[in-house]
């Protein structure tokens, strides 16, 4: 996939995967999207950052609080939630959703690994309903070894994905610079 997602965004499942769950790329994409109209964002992960938003909308438009009011942004801390929310979408031909840090809810190590996957299943082909009206577009990040029992949730998504764009980490220089000390002489 190219660097920015065009516009407009086809009604399919769309995945942007990277190390931040693609949190900058999907908030630049929610303020582009909110131009044109509604914008449905449900945030899994607490990573709305809507003051990154307004920033992202100033160079853009004369009324950015205009384009702000265009997003209707609920934030889900459960894997539970995130399933009740999808299923309360208005269903509206063409609206945008975009579900930030998908899998984090789901990695909840308080609910039973096969209960997770259950429910992460159901959630899932609700996912699937709403991409066959409307653009979805669905972040997530790489997984911890911690949460290696539920790496099969995110092959899943992938999947899923009709589009998959990755987020590649930042290349670094390869000089490192030393750390000063904390205290001289030492």
């Amino acid at each position: 996939m190219s660097k920015e997602l065009a516009l407009p965004l086809p009604n399919e499942l769309i995945l942007v995967f990277g190390v931040h769950a693609g949190a900058e790329k999907l908030l630049d994409l929610t303020a582009r999207l909110s131009l044109r109209g509604q914008v449905f964002l449900l945030d899994c992960g607490n990573r709305s950052n809507m003051y990154r938003v307004a920033r992202a909308l100033r160079p853009l438009t004369r009324d950015p609080a205009a384009a702000l009011k265009n997003i209707r942004l609920s934030r889900a801390f459960t894997c539970y939630q995130v399933y009740a929310l999808l299923g309360k979408v208005q269903l509206t031909a063409g609206v945008p959703v975009l579900i930030l840090d998908f899998l984090s809810t789901f990695l909840d190590e308080s609910v039973h690994a096969d209960e997770s996957a259950f429910l992460f299943e159901k959630t899932l082909e609700r996912v699937r309903h709403l991409a066959q009206f409307a653009p979805v577009v669905v972040s997530a990040k790489p997984l911890l070894s911690i949460s290696a029992e539920r790496a099969g949730l995110l092959a899943q998504l992938k999947a899923q994905a009709a589009h998959y764009w990755e987020e590649l980490p930042e290349i670094s220089s390869g000089v490192s610079q030393p750390q000063p000390s904390l205290f001289e002489g030492f």
